[in-house]
C-alpha cells in the first residue's frame, strides 16, 4: 500500500525555446502592470534583461531592472532588493538568472506584500501571499524556480526562507537563455542539478511522483551533460540538460535535499573563510556521501548506478549500490572537477570541525536515509579530503 503524501509546484509551468517571450502575457494575464526584474549584472549585459522589458512592454506593461545580485546572496543584498520593490510602485516581479538572482525576487515578492525583513520572515513566516511573480532561470542547475525556498547567507551560515508560498505564479523554462554558459559555468550548474535529483532520490520525504521525476532527471543529466559541457552550442543537449533541470528542482521542491547539501555548505563560506561555487562544493564531497548512505538504500543505490550507465547486470545487490559513488566519480572527472577537498583548500586539521558543521543543518540530517552522526562524518570527510572512496582503496 502506498501511503498519503503531497506534491506541490510552481502553478504554471512554460518550457521549451522561445517561451521567454511569453513573460509579459503571463504576468499581464494575472493582473500584474509594472514589473521588478530582479537580476545580475551579467545577465544584463549580455541582454537578457532588455528582451524580458521587450516583452513586458509588448504585453503593455511597465518594468525596471535591478541588476544587484551576487552569487550566494547575503541577508543585506536581499534587503537591498527588496527597499528597490517597495519604493518603485512595482505591483509585480520577474526573477531572471541564477539561482542567486531568483532566490533574491522570491525576497522581494515576498517583501511586496508583506511587511518586514527577511530574518523576521525566516524566524517567523509570513502570512499575505505574494504579489504576482515569474521566474526564468538562465542556467541549467539550480531548479529554484519550482522550488518553495530562498537561500540567504549570514556572516554565520546559509539560512532558507522556506514557504509553500514561494512557488511562481510561472517559472519560464527557456533554454536559448543557458546557450552563452561557459564551459564551467555549464558543469557545476549542472552537477548541481544532479545532485538535487539524488539527494531527492535517498531522502525520506520521497515519494512515488519525486522518485520517477528524480531517475529520468539523472538519466537525462548522465545522456547530456557531457555533451553540452563540450559543446556549448548543442541546442538538444541545452534543452535536455534545462528539462532535467526542472524536473530535478521540482523534487527538491517536494522531497528536499539530504546531508549532500550539508556537507557542501559545511567546509566552504561562510562556515569557513573557503569559496568555492555551490555546485563544485556540493559534489567534491557528494560521491561519498553516496557511500555513506549506499548501505541503507541498496536498491536505489544500484538504480542510481544503472541509470548514470554503470553495468549492474549479474552483480550482487551491495555491489552494484556502491558503483553509484564511483559513477558520480567519473562524471566529475570527465567535466574536470575536483575529486578531493585537500584540492580546494582544506587542511586535514579541519576536518573534525567541518564534520561538526554539518549538524548544525538538522533539517538536511533528519532527511538523511542514514542517521548522522559525529563520528561518521568524520570518516566521511577523511575520504573527501583524500579523495578516495572506501571501494577504490
Amino acid at each position: 500500500m502506498f501511503s498519503s503524501f503531497p506534491f506541490r509546484t510552481a502553478k504554471k509551468i512554460l518550457f521549451g525555446t522561445g517561451t521567454i517571450e511569453q513573460v509579459g502575457t503571463e504576468l499581464n494575464g494575472i493582473g500584474a502592470t509594472n514589473a521588478a526584474i530582479i537580476t545580475d549584472a551579467t545577465i544584463s549585459q549580455a541582454g537578457w534583461a532588455d528582451k524580458v522589458q521587450a516583452a513586458l512592454d509588448a504585453a503593455g506593461m511597465k518594468s525596471e531592472v535591478w541588476d544587484g545580485s551576487q552569487a550566494e546572496p547575503s541577508l543585506e543584498v536581499g534587503e537591498e532588493a527588496i527597499a528597490f520593490v517597495r519604493t518603485g510602485g512595482f505591483d509585480s516581479v520577474v526573477g531572471l538568472g541564477g539561482g542567486s538572482a531568483i532566490d533574491i525576487a522570491k525576497g522581494a515578492a515576498v517583501g511586496l506584500t508583506n511587511e518586514g525583513n527577511i530574518m523576521g520572515w525566516i524566524k517567523e513566516g509570513f502570512s499575505n501571499p505574494l504579489a504576482p511573480m515569474a521566474l526564468c532561470p538562465t542556467t541549467a542547475g539550480t531548479g529554484s524556480e519550482v522550488s518553495d525556498t530562498a537561500v540567504f547567507a549570514t556572516p554565520e551560515l546559509k539560512v532558507g526562507l522556506v514557504s509553500s508560498m514561494l512557488y511562481p505564479d510561472v517559472a519560464i523554462v527557456d533554454p536559448e537563455l543557458t546557450i552563452s554558459l561557459p564551459g564551467p559555468i555549464t558543469a557545476n550548474t549542472g552537477i548541481d542539478a544532479l545532485c538535487h535529483a539524488i539527494e531527492g532520490f535517498q531522502s525520506v520525504q520521497a515519494n512515488p511522483l519525486t522518485d520517477a521525476l528524480a531517475i529520468e532527471s539523472m538519466r537525462m543529466i548522465n545522456r547530456y551533460l557531457r555533451r553540452v559541457y563540450c559543446n556549448g552550442k548543442d541546442i538538444e543537449a541545452r534543452e535536455g540538460m534545462a528539462l532535467a533541470s526542472l524536473l530535478a528542482g521540482i523534487v527538491m521542491g517536494n522531497a528536499d535535499t539530504t546531508i549532500g547539501h550539508a556537507c557542501g555548505y559545511a567546509y566552504v563560506y561562510p562556515a569557513t573563510d573557503l569559496h568555492y561555487p555551490h555546485g563544485h562544493a556540493i559534489a567534491i564531497t557528494f560521491p561519498y556521501v553516496m557511500e555513506y548512505n549506499a548501505l541503507a538504500q541498496l536498491e536505489k543505490h544500484a538504480l542510481i548506478a544503472e541509470v548514470l550507465g554503470e553495468d549492474v547486470e549479474g552483480l550482487p545487490l551491495r555491489d552494484a549500490a556502491y558503483l553509484a559513488p564511483i559513477a558520480f566519480k567519473k562524471l566529475m572527472e570527465d567535466l574536470r572537477l575536483p575529486l578531493s577537498l585537500q584540492e580546494v583548500g582544506v587542511t586535514e586539521d579541519m576536518i573534525p570541525m567541518i564534520a561538526r558543521n554539518v549538524l548544525k543543518s538538522p533539517n538536511h540530517c533528519r532527511r538523511n536515509p542514514r542517521e548522522v552522526t559525529e563520528e561518521g562524518m568524520l570518516e566521511l570527510f577523511a575520504h573527501a579530503y583524500e579523495g578516495t572512496l572506501s571501494w577504490e582503496m
